[in-house]
């Protein structure tokens, strides 16, 4: 079998690429699954591809010409040429995490822009950046306030405030959002996105995961190709590769996060991973397995990661260590 090696742009042009990005019919999924497997030189641009695609939550028509294409590139080399306008940003990101946290910005810009050529590229610039052990409340410029949860960043567009309420989220944070109801208020993740007037809800993704839990008003998500509202007390999840579902949440469980209380009852190491990754935003990995069982009870009132860290492993005698995101346990 012959295949000729394409790019990410290119493999959005084919339908059952598209498909394959969507779950369905099987039997294209099967097809490229099969194909990455025998290519493998192919599959970054095909991960690339799918990244691009899940920001968009759709897909270009299958009829898309290479004229569009042809004025993607060069708007994007446009784009790379023009460094006369400076960004003052609250924390500057090292250079390599900066370009992997917006590969899925400018990628959901490019598309929009094929989509629609006669409008121009969103541009996001970063606003704040939280570490492994911080969270952060900010207050936007049009009077919304964000809590920013701990290893997130949050982005907003050029035009905020003025002509759109876009901002671009990586990780987990709480919105108040002030009404305006000429300007909504867009969260775009890699994963959904979420579009208010004004209202008060949460927003986590993580990987592929995503997650948005409503507290007041009225909020649409959307993922791939599915959309829903959701009432106070409801939630949508996009989990392993699942479609977008609802659910209802207990409001007490968003009031925890919020005071960030976090609590452990007889919690072994799966509900310890669990609820460390759920409050602090962090993958465990362990170096070695406990030769013994592990159990730890304590309640915790708004404290940093390395606290709780601290009093887990000293009743279960293990040490760890902090690496970008992830914690790393060794017994």
């Amino acid at each position: 079998m012959h295949y000729s090696h394409q790019t990410a742009e290119e493999l959005l042009l084919i339908e059952s690429f598209i498909h394959y990005c969507k779950g369905a019919p099987e039997a294209d999924v099967q097809y490229w699954q099969a194909l990455l497997r025998n290519y493998p030189d192919q599959q970054p641009e095909a991960a690339r591809a799918r990244e691009i695609f899940h920001v968009m939550q759709g897909y270009p028509p299958v009829s898309l010409k290479a004229a569009a294409l042809e004025r993607l590139k060069e708007s994007l080399d446009a784009q790379e040429t023009d460094t006369s306008e400076t960004v003052t940003r609250v924390r500057r990101l090292p250079y390599r995490w900066m370009a992997a946290a917006g590969v899925a910005v400018i990628a959901a810009s490019a598309f929009l822009l094929m989509q629609n050529p006669e409008k121009h590229i969103i541009h996001y610039n970063t606003l704040a950046q939280t570490g492994m052990q911080d969270r952060k409340t900010l207050s936007l410029p049009d009077g919304s306030e964000v809590l920013l949860s701990t290893a997130s960043t949050l982005q907003l567009s050029d035009a905020f405030g003025k002509k759109d309420r876009n901002v671009y989220l990586e990780g987990e944070a709480f919105f108040t959002v002030k009404s305006n109801t000429n300007l909504p208020f867009t969260v775009v993740t890699r994963k959904a996105a979420t579009t208010v007037l004004g209202t008060t809800f949460k927003v986590r993704c993580y990987g592929d995961d995503a997650q948005v839990m409503l507290a007041s008003g009225k909020v649409r998500v959307e993922a791939d190709a599915a959309a829903m509202e959701l009432q106070p007390g409801e939630e949508a999840v996009v989990e392993n590769g699942a479609p977008l579902k609802k659910m209802v949440y207990q409001k007490e469980e968003m009031q925890r996060w919020i005071n960030r209380k976090v609590e452990f009852a007889n919690a072994d190491m799966d509900q310890i991973t669990a609820i460390l990754k759920e409050y602090y935003g962090v993958n465990v990995r362990m170096e070695k397995r406990p030769a013994g069982k592990v159990m730890f009870t304590g309640i915790f009132h708004d404290q940093q990661l390395n606290v709780v860290l601290d009093a887990i492993s000293f009743t279960n005698n293990f040490t760890y260590r902090l690496e970008h995101n992830e914690v790393v346990i060794r017994f």
